[in-house]
């Protein structure tokens, strides 16, 4: 079938109803990387640093996107060669050399220079030749018993590649995959760097960016014996170039791994590629056109030239990392009987041309709305594809995924301090609103947790400090959802102020009974358009916006909520 623009536009269109719209994929991403920036002081200071990943990181939210992160000991510094030792205070540091030699393209061992604090680093070194390095598989079986230490849920964790997995749900898995830091940039990948300034893509400001940010090593080896053996892991660098795409290229990303799960992997029972792969390949087709060939009405010819270089790399059994191009992610999975039927699987679909999307459930209804309604035209448009409305619902429903729960004062001092300090930076209207309801939670959970710590004054007479919760929960209500009136009724009830705890109640039900009120995706659209239209973000979210309260196991909220023994 050749290639139809207006069939592009459908199925761009199609697209963004599953996916995103450019907005929409925005929205999550700034409020994804606020919380990040806000709790990293927090994190490091309970002794492990991480980063969000994954699809949902990048701003999909399929029902199968997987929520993955990556965590690592922060005062741990892999360097590259020992000329970088200099930069870093042994007392401080645990400094750790990489020694690629003899080993496949992107792996390495880790040599201990200096000493390590960390328990699970410790238990996870072993002497040869008289030099200490760490074993990756003890590593990771060392933080796979830690994770499953946590909590309840995390008891039945897995070992899944470098990763500690769980299954919340059925459909989608959380992947914790410890690892180590390097604030430098290894040799093998330097390459890299001279052919995005050749071909111009990503930006220059971009690259700067990866640059500085370094890379990580998780624990997995080449082949399952190799346990000292670690791979160079450049999942920070491939955020920063999957967040500098255009949207038309995010969408044929989507496409590509939608039509991997639900048709190629859908025909086998073991799937062989991985998302990993497809996003590959997409990074090496944008470098390779220009980006004014990536737009709504020729994206699926982007698709079709993604796909075919998804053939010639089965073909040739040869998937060039995109970093580190020597590093063939085939070499081990794709090779003999197993690359001989997926070729032939990936011919047979080629042969059927562009309509072997019509064998994907999620493409197939606007695909085909479009393929047998030839008079059928769509608008590319944001304005025509989403409403300002539907746009306010998303990004209310997005700020529900973050949670700011908080162990001690000093975290809640911690957490004010980001806030103040990014306030102070040049904000976008959402990043705006994420501070905004940031600070509603903290404030709220510190309310939570001092409720529950009883405090000794000098004459041994135990008190409460019950004015400062009350202003705490009070002030958070100027800050958060509409609903966030009812945790200080809450609060009323279990000090025995029930008189208040009925005003709150009052007041939430004659709030809550607006015509323009928001909860959930249930919305007068036109009450909503006339009340709400010319208030900001925050002013919406504080007025408007009726959310589920949480209840979180960390603090205690209503007496006839407490566990009790036998219970």
């Amino acid at each position: 079938m050749d290639h139809v623009p207006r069939l592009s536009e459908a199925v761009y269109v199609g697209l963004c109803y599953k996916l995103g719209s450019p907005t929409e994929v925005r929205i999550r991403r700034e409020l994804m990387d606020t919380d990040e920036v806000v709790g990293q002081p927090v994190d490091i200071m309970r002794g492990l640093d991480r980063m969000r990943s994954g699809s949902r990181r990048e701003g999909c939210r399929l029902r199968t996107s997987d929520d993955d992160w990556m965590f690592w000991p922060p005062d741990h510094k892999v360097i590259c060669d020992l000329s970088q030792i200099s930069l870093y205070r042994i007392s401080q540091h645990a400094v750790i050399l990489m020694k690629c030699n003899d080993l496949p393209p992107g792996f390495t061992r880790l040599n201990m220079i200096s000493q390590s604090n960390n328990s699970e680093v410790i238990s996870s070194c072993v002497v040869i030749n008289n030099k200490t390095y760490i074993s990756s598989t003890l590593f990771r079986d060392n933080y796979l018993r830690f994770v499953r230490s946590c909590n309840v849920p995390l008891t039945n964790a897995f070992p899944h590649g470098p990763c500690s997995t769980y299954s919340m749900f059925q459909e989608a898995d959380t992947d914790f995959a410890f690892c180590i830091q390097s604030h430098h940039w290894p040799k093998l990948a330097l390459p890299w760097i001279e052919r995005c300034c050749e071909r111009g893509w990503p930006d220059q400001n971009i690259v700067d960016g990866i640059l500085s940010g370094g890379f990580h090593v998780v624990p997995i080896g080449s082949t399952s014996e190799n346990e000292l053996e670690w791979r160079i892991s450049f999942s920070q660098a491939k955020q920063k170039v999957f967040y500098s795409m255009n949207h038309c290229q995010f969408l044929c990303y989507g496409l590509f791994k939608i039509f991997l799960k639900e048709v190629i992997n859908g025909q086998t029972n073991t799937a062989i590629l991985c998302s990993y792969f497809i996003k590959t390949i997409i990074f090496w087709v944008i470098q390779k056109n220009a980006s004014s060939y990536w737009t709504p009405d020729n994206l699926l010819s982007c698709f079709w030239k993604s796909f075919k270089l998804l053939i010639f790399m089965v073909l040739t059994g040869n998937c060039p990392n995109f970093f580190i191009p020597h590093n063939n992610m085939f070499r081990v999975k794709v090779t003999g009987s197993v690359q001989y039927l997926l070729l032939n699987q990936l011919y047979y679909l080629y042969n059927m041309g562009i309509s072997c999307l019509l064998l994907s459930e999620t493409i197939r209804p606007f695909f085909s709305l479009a393929l047998f309604n030839r008079t059928l035209r769509v608008g590319t448009e944001e304005s025509s594809i989403i409403s300002r409305t539907d746009l306010d619902m998303s990004l209310f429903g997005e700020l529900l995924i973050f949670h700011h729960t908080l162990q001690s004062a000093e975290e809640l001092a911690i957490y004010i301090k980001q806030i103040e300090r990014m306030i102070r930076g040049v904000l976008t209207s959402y990043q705006t609103l994420m501070l905004q309801y940031m600070t509603s939670c903290v404030l709220r959970n510190t309310a939570m947790f001092l409720q529950s710590c009883v405090y000794l004054n000098e004459n041994g007479n135990k008190f409460c400090y019950k004015a400062k919760v009350t202003a705490l929960l009070k002030q958070s209500c100027k800050f958060g959802y509409l609903s966030d009136t009812l945790y200080l009724s809450m609060y009323f009830y279990r000090t025995r102020r029930y008189e208040d705890s009925l005003s709150c109640l009052h007041k939430a039900q004659d709030r809550f009974s607006l015509p323009y009120i928001m909860y959930m995706d249930h919305v007068n659209v036109d009450m909503y358009k006339h009340y709400m239209e010319r208030n900001t973000l925050g002013t919406k979210m504080r007025r408007a916006v009726v959310r589920n309260i949480d209840i979180y196991c960390d603090y205690s909220y209503i007496d006839e909520l407490l566990f009790r023994a036998g219970d």
